[in-house]
């Protein structure tokens, strides 16, 4: 393989070369066919899609569903680039909740976390995750995990709990845990699927090299965070541990494919998908209270070009509700620059203003104050705004 690559590159058919070497190596191949349904005589496989599709049901009615349109389209549209001749059985759902995870179901119901969408760099970073997932579909190990939860389950627990597993809502915990241990790939059906995945992204157009990218982020948020996971994330528990898959997916796409794309178009994409709810899952983010990991993420967007006042402005919302000593100047610092990039987020005056108005510089805090009327008439708090400002010769 290393010399079929060194020919390649020294006669410019690295593409070429590409497609030989991952036919000839990713011979991972489907095992159920476009527009697949289970069989009348497997009726154990007839019963689970029927319970799934109850569970497809139930997760269309929670209240964590994002129903943005545009960012639905976006997503929906990129797992079916990756899906090829599978894109009319698979249906996404992104649901709300700030952590990574994703996963699909043997119906062919893939379900995205909102945090995975925050990890995430550029269109090909999240195609790799997205055909991970429809490699496991493709290959029946989502079948084969869910076919275990249900005999080892009773049918309520496996919905209830799927639903669980789904939302980040994991109740009760013991039950949980069981399910999650049942719902881990073993070594051979994760390699099987990444092998698959990277076919998928290729075929796709995808930059194979965002396959241990995205491990390479987790890895990089995991050393900056302030507490440490004294146990691992969902994913985490039902997916090899970042630094093995990392390292193994950069041998073999490296050995494969070459050097990497340039990202720039993929990223530019991407932060323009997720421009829109960008606000939304960002305050998700600092809720979580967990602020080495979004100072890590706050950097990771500043460098994939999304809006620098938004930027900015969470980075002072995140040192405002930190609140350690030194952060008022740093959350003060961080408005400053969020308003000096000419479309600020209009809450950064407000800010501002209290910060000015606890530090006795009430002329400065009007300021900021009426500023922020101007820039947000509707403002929902505007009554207590006018009674400061009154208040303030």
């Amino acid at each position: 393989m290393r010399g079929l690559a060194k020919i390649a590159r020294k006669t410019g058919l690295m593409l070429l070369a590409c497609v030989f070497v991952t036919a000839a190596v990713i011979d991972v191949q489907p095992r159920i066919p476009p527009g697949y349904i289970p069989q009348p005589e497997s009726r154990d496989e007839q019963g689970l899609w029927m319970e799934m599709g109850e569970f497809e049901d139930s997760l269309k009615r929670s209240p964590l569903i994002m129903h943005d349109t545009a960012l639905n389209a976006y997503v929906s549209d990129l797992a079916c680039r990756i899906a090829g001749e599978y894109c009319s059985d698979i249906r996404v759902y992104v649901i709300r909740n700030p952590g990574f995870n994703a996963f699909m179901t043997p119906n062919g119901m893939m379900v995205i976390w909102s945090g995975l969408l925050m990890r995430v760099r550029n269109e090909d970073e999240l195609a790799t995750v997205i055909g991970h997932e429809i490699a496991h579909y493709l290959r029946l190990h989502s079948l084969r995990l869910w076919r275990k939860a249900r005999r080892d389950f009773a049918a309520g627990s496996v919905l209830s709990l799927g639903i669980g597993v789904a939302t980040g809502v994991l109740l009760p915990v013991g039950e949980s845990l069981a399910l999650l241990s049942a719902l881990a790939f073993s070594r051979e059906q994760e390699e099987e699927a990444d092998l698959l995945g990277i076919r998928l992204l290729a075929d796709a157009g995808c930059d194979p090299h965002a396959s241990y990218r995205v491990w390479e982020t987790l890895i990089a948020e995991e050393a900056r965070a302030a507490a440490k996971r004294d146990e691992p994330g969902i994913f985490s528990k039902t997916h090899p541990d970042a630094e093995t898959r990392a390292l193994t997916l950069r041998n073999t796409v490296t050995e494969l494919f070459g050097p990497a794309a340039d990202t720039t178009q993929s990223r530019q994409r991407y932060a323009a998908a997720l421009a829109g709810q960008y606000q939304l899952l960002m305050e998700d983010q600092i809720d979580t209270n967990r602020y080495g990991r979004t100072e890590f993420l706050l950097e990771l967007h500043s460098a994939m070009g999304i809006d620098a006042g938004l930027v900015e402005f969470y980075r002072g919302e995140m040192y405002r509700q930190r609140a350690a000593e030194g952060d008022v100047e740093l959350a003060r610092s961080a408005y400053l620059l969020a308003i000096a990039t000419g479309d600020p987020h209009p809450e950064a005056y407000r800010n501002l203003g209290y910060i000015a108005l606890k530090s006795g510089d009430r002329t400065t805090a009007a300021g900021y104050f009426r500023q922020y009327l101007a820039a947000n008439p509707e403002a929902s708090d505007r009554e207590m705004i006018e009674f400061y400002l009154e208040d303030i010769p």
